[in-house]
């Protein structure tokens, strides 16, 4: 044990340069920092949120470049990180300046301009490097707007703001660059994606990709069906679709094309059920604090709102798997390949500690920065306890204990740095899009034009507040585009909320709805070209291509568009009517499984084309907020399951198996 650890500890040392020992010492400090602001409490929003970026943007300049880069490259880098330090420090030493100017007022001095543009440049250069090129075009272009206002037609048309007060309204203010997801980022967020790190260092992404394997790989397209339990557990951990298909999808994938689907559907279901994992409680993803702050609403109203439509969600996914797997004669895993679900249980059943802690402060209503810190100290304190209790269970059979302990406790260390930069890592395309993201809210503010795309849905919705969803799903499917998921949220939230509040006022829209309506209809930049990370990353883990993967996880998940209108026409969010929410559920489970045969074209055999569209007529019955269309669309469902179970009967001679 000793020479292993040792071993281990020093393979993963040995291949650090020295910029790579700057950037462990850097997300150190950066992990410190946040750690800092949720025992205290924060500070002053400007020396808060400046000191954020300083820390965060140097490290995007060292970590996303080419490591073998050389020459004016190399320089480039090095100037960017010099530039990021510079820019974002001149706030911090000149915080009293900042503070008492009076904005618009007071005129901007020559070094606030420089400074402020370098920031607005390494902003969008941040946002290129960590996610793609179209965020930070889509935010220089709002930027622009703001600037060439008055040449604008129609509503579009505004005042202009000169390069002058554009500088001090987004660098020198707290509602363009240091706006309020900044905020959210320094005291939520990365406290989460550090515990998401932790808990995955420790090895519970493994766990549950094998718990999830030993539950579901016997059935019927058992593989898929694990993807899906896995990604929803790993999902509460990390929150991050991305992080879910890297982690599960090298496990899972393989395993669905060994037993018969099609690379690009593998890669689909696995891009579907970890897109899930952002709505997965306790942690949902980046969106989910944002929708605390932007609302006032608590966390744990919140998340307790989120665990049905997350389980209904997870159900339409889940549907369409077991569909495709009857239709393409899929069958699960042999059972000597398929472990017991006690053994692993018994082995790894304290990787379910943290995250039941952090429920469990969250229902207590225990400050949300405190449940993070103590979901990251217990994944320490568990993994310290677990190291301890394997030394002395297994003790060196030669050498000294002392020795071997020793190398213990430094692998130890090392690894807790380990998990520290992966955190940190994992947090900088969040940083980054949240800059860039910042900026457009600058813009809005500045120029009025979340007003007036509020204005432009009532219109084209003529008032209609089914219509003015659908407009709103239509604009974040345009958004995902080119936006990840928390950027579309914010800017869609900040212009669609109002509107859908005015239109909901007959139905008594609540606010929380509005939020989760947008929430979720930004989660389709997952599978919407060209930005699908998640997608394209589990194409190449399939080895198909990235278009059909990227379409095969659009129409797996498609609870992603219906479960929105839910929360507007339907008692999903009410939890003190549980016989209607009860009814609801079922109605819906229902039409999910009658879109699913719709979809994939098949029950028990091949669907008609009659049959599809009478089922897709009564999957919207079961949808529709009413007693009578939930039952006509049930019945009209077991008249087809009925005739397509006969017809299976003909044709084969025996009764359709569950298997």
């Amino acid at each position: 044990m000793s020479d292993e650890t040792s071993q281990t500890y020093m393979i993963i040392r040995k291949d650090k340069s020295p910029v790579d020992y700057l950037i462990t010492i850097i997300s150190v400090i950066m992990c410190v920092w946040h750690l800092h602001l949720a025992f205290e409490g924060g500070y002053e929003s400007t020396f808060q949120r400046t000191t954020t970026y300083l820390i965060g943007m140097s490290l995007v300049f060292l970590v996303f470049r080419d490591r073998d880069e050389t020459g004016w490259r190399a320089g480039l880098s090095a100037l960017l990180f010099i530039a990021a330090v510079a820019a974002f420090s001149y706030p911090i030493f000149n915080l009293d300046y900042f503070l008492d100017r009076l904005f618009l007022v007071d005129p901007t001095k020559p070094a606030d301009l420089f400074f402020g543009s370098i920031a607005l440049l390494l902003t969008w250069e941040a946002s290129r490097r960590t996610i793609n090129t179209a965020l930070p075009m889509i935010s220089f272009v709002f930027v622009a707007y703001t600037y060439f206002g008055p040449y604008f037609p129609w509503d579009l048309q505004h005042k202009g703001a000169s390069f002058e007060n554009i500088i001090d309204h987004q660098y020198m203010t707290t509602d363009g660059l240091y706006t309020l997801p900044i905020g959210v980022f320094s005291v939520f967020i990365f406290l989460f994606v550090l515990f998401g790190s932790c808990l995955e260092r420790m090895g519970a992404a493994d766990f549950y990709v094998k718990l999830s394997i030993a539950t579901a790989g016997r059935l019927r397209g058992g593989p898929a069906k694990a993807a899906i339990f896995a990604s929803g557990l790993t999902g509460s951990i990390t929150g991050s679709v991305n992080a879910n298909v890297a982690t599960t999808g090298p496990f899972t994938i393989p395993l669905m094309k060994k037993t018969g689907f099609k690379p690009e559907i593998a890669a689909g279901i696995e891009t579907a059920a970890s897109t899930g994992g952002q709505i997965m409680p306790p942690i949902m993803g980046v969106s989910a604090f944002l929708i605390v702050e932007f609302t006032g609403i608590s966390y744990w109203e919140v998340v307790k709102v989120s665990i049905l439509p997350a389980v209904l969600y997870f159900l339409s996914v889940y549907t369409v798997v077991h569909l495709e797997a009857r239709k393409g004669g899929v069958r699960g895993l042999p059972a000597e390949e398929v472990p017991a679900v006690w053994p692993i249980m018994k082995s790894g059943w304290y990787h379910l500690l943290p995250p039941i802690m952090i429920m469990a402060m969250i229902m207590t209503g225990r400050p949300v920065p405190q449940a993070g810190l103590v979901g990251i100290f217990s994944v320490v304190f568990i993994a310290t306890i677990k190291g301890a209790y394997d030394f002395y269970k297994s003790p060196p059979l030669g050498g000294s204990t002392a020795s071997a302990l020793i190398d213990l406790i430094k692998y130890g260390i090392w690894n807790t740095l380990e998990a520290m930069e992966s955190g940190a890592r994992r947090s900088l395309p969040i940083l980054a899009a949240v800059g860039s993201v910042g900026l457009i809210m600058g813009v809005l503010s500045q120029t009025g034009l979340g007003q007036k795309f509020a204005s432009l849905v009532i219109t084209l919705s003529y008032g209609n507040l089914f219509l003015g969803i659908c407009v709103v799903g239509i604009a974040s499917f345009v958004l995902g585009m080119g936006l990840p998921t928390s950027a579309a949220y914010i800017v869609l939230s900040v212009m669609a909320v109002p509107a859908l509040l005015e239109l909901g006022e007959p139905f008594a829209l609540s606010l929380i709805a509005a939020h989760l309506i947008v929430f979720w209809f930004s989660l389709d930049s997952s599978f919407t070209p060209p930005v699908c990370v998640p997608a394209y990353t589990a194409a190449g883990i399939a080895g198909a291509l990235p278009n059909k993967a990227a379409w095969a996880a659009f129409r797996t998940a498609k609870g992603m568009y219906v479960v929105p209108m839910m929360f507007a026409f339907t008692p999903l969010l009410l939890l003190d009517q549980p016989i209607a929410l009860l009814e609801t559920m079922v109605s819906a489970i229902l039409g999910f499984l009658s879109m699913g045969v719709v979809i994939v074209g098949f029950l028990y055999v091949r669907a008609s084309v009659l049959e599809r569209c009478i089922l897709a007529v009564a999957s919207l019955g079961m949808f529709w907020p009413h007693w009578i269309t939930h039952i006509a669309g049930a019945l009209v469902f077991m008249v087809v399951y009925m005739s397509q179970r006969q017809r299976y009967i003909q044709e084969h001679g025996s009764a359709p198996t569950r298997a």
